[in-house]
């Protein structure tokens, strides 16, 4: 029986966050009454918190419900697709916000265990935060490569991750002092590969089960058991090797990945029954965003960033 369903996407917010098994993520930062971060964020020991961005995008190309638990092999014949682009598809979210991602559809009736996601590499994010204490960034005035100290910062419009920082810049982020009059204007900054970092290892299969290519891809929230993983795909089909693809030994770590396909697991399976008449999906951006220090420009000076500290997604049927 095939079930007529009404489809959006919503902002997920204050959830259990599906922590990776062998790391802890960053804790929320910590706010005043003027709502500044007053977190000290340092590179030297290595500290670090978690705001929610005021605008994330994510390119989407597949999105479905899964009849089995599918690895990177099977997901396509395993699951029915809500969504399948050719090209991706940009879903720009902010807090509290849903949009309609597809008409409505009909799924058949039946028990759900998963759920995919095949998403493109780069999540873009947009954000603006002020904090009790200055910090070093670019100047939001002075352009790209003229560095500023300042309490309130922004990301730029550029693409890159904490490898792209070298002598020639401190990081991604513009600061300005909050005296200042000139404002500050956040721009899309692209994360290129820092969501997906996998320390040149590939996803495999054991036992019919996808095996993450590193820990920081893997998953799990022991209260709801609910599982993800995260493998970084050439195409809808392949999966991703690694390789000097240009022959340069500077390339030798090299991914060949153009999309990252999400297979998350529900302790409790998603129904669709005669009674359902929606389905939502939900991208997480509650702390997505990790404000960090780094001082990868070898000046010695420590340069606000902020990149992206997981992803996460749920479906809920009503």
């Amino acid at each position: 029986m095939q079930i007529l369903l009404k489809t959006t996407i919503f902002v997920l917010l204050n959830a259990l966050y599906l922590a990776p098994v062998a790391e802890v993520q960053a804790a929320a930062c910590s706010v005043n009454a003027d709502d500044e971060v007053t977190n000290v964020i340092t590179t030297t020991p290595s500290t670090w918190c978690t705001v929610t961005p005021d605008y994330a995008s994510f390119p989407l190309f597949k999105l479905g419900l899964c009849s089995k638990i599918p690895t990177y092999e099977s997901y396509q014949a395993d699951c029915t697709f809500i969504v399948d682009n050719a090209a991706a598809q940009d879903l720009e979210i902010s807090k509290d916000s849903s949009l309609k991602i597809a008409d409505d559809i009909s799924l058949p009736a039946g028990s759900y265990p998963a759920a995919v996601i095949l998403l493109g590499n780069e999540i873009s994010l947009k954000h603006t935060e002020t904090f009790s204490r200055n910090y070093n960034g670019w100047d939001a005035t002075g352009g790209v490569g003229s560095t500023e100290v300042g309490d309130r910062c922004s990301t730029r419009t550029a693409s890159g991750s904490e490898d792209d920082i070298d002598s020639n810049m401190g990081g991604f982020f513009d600061c300005i002092d909050q005296d200042d009059a000139d404002p500050v204007t956040p721009g899309w900054f692209t994360e290129t590969s820092g969501a997906y970092i996998s320390n040149g290892n590939e996803c495999s299969i054991s036992n019919g089960i996808i095996v993450a290519a590193s820990s920081e891809l893997a998953f799990e929230n022991n209260v709801t058991l609910n599982s993800s993983v995260i493998c970084g795909m050439f195409d809808a089909s392949t999966l991703e090797t690694y390789g000097d693809y240009d022959n340069t030994p500077s390339t030798a770590e090299t991914t060949n990945a153009t999309r990252q396909l999400v297979v998350q697991t529900f302790g409790t399976p998603v129904v669709i029954s005669g009674s359902s008449s929606s389905i939502d999906f939900g991208m997480k951006v509650d702390n997505m965003l990790s404000l960090e220090g780094h001082d990868d420009d070898g000046s010695g000076t420590t340069h606000i960033n902020g990149f992206i500290d997981g992803i996460e997604f749920i479906v809920a049927v009503q």
